[in-house]
């Protein structure tokens, strides 16, 4: 004998079940709520197809000037630097399939796997510009702090070189400059932070609605970033690190295909979502990594 369900939809997504009740809670499955976009330069200009190549050519000089006596020269030369890094153009896809019956079984949970395609594409291009950020290496470009303290991010910051701008001067960069740092902190090393800083942490009302921001201090912006490593910051500005889009998100409902075997004659529909992209560190003097070394509460800041 057959079971009959006299289930009803309600108001608000409520469905009510032999005088009972079911809601709707869709599990939250995005990796990180920050969007890094916001913290890299974005290049919509990017040509080719996945897999071809890119050579981003990173520049940089060394030599200082010196004082010199009658008679005499430098010793030594300014000297530039070039270092190619080669970048493939990557296809980041998802792919969600679900049958006719199933949407007529349950609308929310067909709805709630044509969202979280969105959701894997986010976090796809989300943990490689993470991946970019989290690779630079070398004393210029690292620094060991026992603690998350105020000491540690004005040494972090005086990393990050500053550049100026076309008839600028190096006051005017330095007040360009200091609103664009920013810090992106896992919860435990926020934690420290407002144990070892208290009220030197301040909350700038220009930010205070930004996503993820939690205050400031030594003119860097800090940030929650849900899956950061912690015992890991990363200091930077939005120039370290580039994302070249060839596309946006494109989705496509595929068409069904035929025979015994195909989705047609299954009931299956298929949908992808895709992304063209290359995500590079494009300038390591914009970033610094700070490693957290020593026990809650302590302080100071030492080289890389």
């Amino acid at each position: 004998m057959a079971i009959t369900d006299y289930s009803t939809t309600s108001l608000a997504s409520v469905v009510t079940k032999n005088q009972g009740f079911v809601s709707q809670e869709i599990e939250d499955t995005y990796l990180s709520h920050l969007d890094l976009n916001g913290f890299c330069t974005i290049d919509n200009t990017l040509q080719g197809v996945p897999g071809d190549i890119r050579t981003i050519d990173t520049y940089g000089a060394t030599g200082v000037a010196i004082d010199v006596a009658e008679g005499e020269g430098n010793t030594t030369s300014i000297a530039t630097t070039l270092t190619p890094q080669r970048y493939q153009i990557k296809c980041a896809q998802a792919w969600f399939r679900y049958s006719d019956e199933a949407l007529m079984r349950d609308p929310v949970a067909v709805q709630t796997g044509l969202n979280h395609m969105g959701v894997a594409m986010f976090n796809k291009v989300n943990g490689d510009i993470w991946t970019q950020m989290n690779s630079v290496t070398g004393e210029a470009h690292t620094l060991s702090a026992a603690a998350p303290d105020f000491d540690a991010f004005v040494d972090a910051a005086s990393k990050i070189a500053v550049k100026d701008a076309a008839g600028e001067t190096a006051l005017d960069a330095q007040q360009r400059f200091i609103p664009t740092l920013f810090a992106l902190m896992s919860k435990a090393d926020i934690a420290k932070a407002r144990k070892a800083m208290k009220e030197q942490i301040v909350y700038d009302p220009l930010y205070a609605w930004t996503p993820g921001y939690v205050g400031s201090v030594a003119g860097v912006n800090l940030y929650f970033k849900q899956n950061a490593t912690a015992g890991t910051i990363i200091v930077g500005t939005k120039k370290a690190v580039t994302v070249f889009n060839k596309t946006g998100v494109n989705v496509e409902n595929a068409a069904r295909s035929g025979g015994t075997t195909g989705t047609a004659n299954l009931r299956f529909n298929d949908v992808y979502a895709r992304k063209y992209y290359i995500a590079a560190l494009t300038d390591a003097d914009q970033i610094c990594k700070m490693t957290i070394t020593g026990a809650e509460g302590a302080t100071g800041a030492t080289g890389a």
